[in-house]
């Protein structure tokens, strides 16, 4: 190749036959090389995923379990015996953290204790995150464990309004 000068420009003259741009042969590689880097990337972010799922999970039984705390600081202690294979159970204790006694001369101090927007549905499929009444705290029961409980929802569907509770809503405990 030989430069050459025409009116004060630089130009290069390329060979006969070629052109500007990248072979088929360029492309095939740098496609095979980004499909390995995707599968590694894509590997790294399903654990990154269970692990957020953990976290989360996680996170929801000390939000439940301070809330038991707090309960048993202003009320009792919140004893309440699981029966097995009931999730009656659960209900009830998160009924109970939730309540506020509407007549402000028998609420208790920092009633609620757990968000009254918080409404999961019950689930005994092992494939997902369950929380369950052991007795006198949550236990989260994770994928592969069998129990029935309150299904952990990781999409925010389980915050929906208020549930309303009945004129003769009983607490649990002693």
């Amino acid at each position: 190749m030989t430069p050459s000068i025409h009116r004060g420009k630089r130009t290069t003259y390329l060979p006969a036959g070629s052109e500007r741009g990248f072979s088929m042969s360029e492309l095939v590689v740098v496609i095979c090389i980004l499909s390995v880097l995707a599968g590694i990337a894509v590997q790294s972010f399903g654990q990154f995923l269970s692990g957020s799922k953990d976290a989360l999970a996680a996170a929801r039984q000390e939000t439940l379990n301070q809330a038991v705390y707090r309960f048993a600081q202003q009320n009792y202690e919140l004893l309440f015996t699981p029966i097995n294979g009931s999730v009656a159970d659960e209900m009830v204790i998160l009924r109970t953290l939730q309540y506020r006694d509407p007549n402000i001369n028998r609420a208790q101090p920092g009633a609620p204790f757990m968000d009254p927007r918080y409404n999961p549905v019950l689930s005994s499929d092992n494939t997902e995150y369950r929380l369950v009444w052991a007795g006198r705290l949550f236990q989260l029961l994770k994928p592969g464990q069998n129990g029935t409980g309150l299904k952990m929802n990781f999409d925010g569907n389980d915050f929906t309004t208020a549930f309303v509770f009945p004129p003769n809503f009983q607490m649990a405990g002693r």
